[in-house]
């Protein structure tokens, strides 16, 4: 079951940054967050009253919770949906992935004591960041008609990890189901308010095919994809969980050219290189700094 768990976590998130780019074509990018994330807090909500001993203990807990679900979802996956107006969507999962530079980064400024910069770890940021640059150096002229997305994009994985972080300080001892149905309603109020703040309209008639990819992002990409994730959680380490953020920007890369067509342009092969290689020390030498923490305890 760890197996088909992790499978399905990789495919499955994998492919989300394909089907958002399709249910855009039916639904505003703030909306889509708000109904995805409705729905599926309510279908989470359960978890939340079955064991009421296992709630958060305290008005701030439930506040800071909820403000990391407004910081994942609302701001992260947000600008997401955002960014794929204007890039494509293998493109944005490439710039998205490199969350883990920015973990080592607000980590170690967060948690001085037990996260630290070394010079593997710095080495892995700076191919990461010269993967970015590859990427997008085409793009990076105030005319250009991407650079909105490419913004968002690099703000994405910013407000992604600033709201982990706040999980790992205010979410101890409570289930991962749990924290997922508060940050899942926080975050659809959130769309809510920032799609009416800047005038998304509605009243919409998307197509059969952005209603799918609809349905898709909620029962597969949230609510499958959250409980294969929390399963993953409870059978092996975190470290080996979380190992899916390696994968899923070659998943997007690949279905995006596939069955959307996307290009795969010269400078994309290099650049992937480069992120994956800076993302694969990250990796590593965070998951020794963990053992070797855990050793010295």
């Amino acid at each position: 079951m760890v197996v088909i768990a992790y499978l399905a976590l990789c495919i499955i998130w994998g492919t989300t940054y394909l089907v958002i780019k399709v249910a855009l074509e039916g639904f505003p990018p703030f909306m889509l967050g708000a109904v995805r994330y409705a729905i599926s807090g309510v279908v989470f909500l359960p978890f939340l009253l079955k064991n009421r001993t296992a709630l958060p203990k305290s008005k701030s807990q439930w506040g800071f919770l909820a403000l990391t679900g407004v910081l994942m979802l609302a701001g992260g996956n947000g600008l997401v949906n955002f960014a794929e107006q204007y890039m494509d969507s293998g493109l944005t999962a490439l710039t998205v992935a490199t969350s883990p530079t920015w973990a080592a980064i607000l980590g170690a400024l967060f948690f001085p004591s037990t996260e630290k910069l070394d010079k593997f770890s710095l080495l892995g940021i700076l191919l990461a960041t010269a993967g970015i640059y590859v990427l997008h150096h085409n793009n990076l002229n105030v005319s250009g008609s991407q650079w909105p997305g490419i913004v968002a994009a690099l703000v994405c994985p910013i407000l992604w990890t600033l709201g982990s972080l706040g999980v790992r300080r205010h979410g101890k001892g409570l289930a991962p189901t749990t924290v997922s149905a508060i940050q899942m309603l926080a975050g659809a109020a959130a769309f809510i308010v920032i799609s009416l703040s800047i005038g998304e309209s509605w009243d919409i008639h998307p197509s059969a095919k952005a209603i799918g990819a609809m349905a898709y992002l909620i029962v597969l990409g949230s609510i499958i994809a959250m409980t294969a994730y929390a399963y993953l959680l409870s059978k092996i380490p975190a470290a080996k969980a979380n190992t899916y953020t390696l994968v899923n920007p070659l998943i997007a890369l690949a279905s995006g050219a596939i069955i959307l067509g996307e290009p795969i342009t010269p400078e994309v092969i290099p650049a992937t290189i480069l992120i994956i290689a800076g993302l694969v020390i990250l990796y590593v030498m965070r998951n020794r700094g963990t053992m070797t923490a855990a050793k010295n305890k």
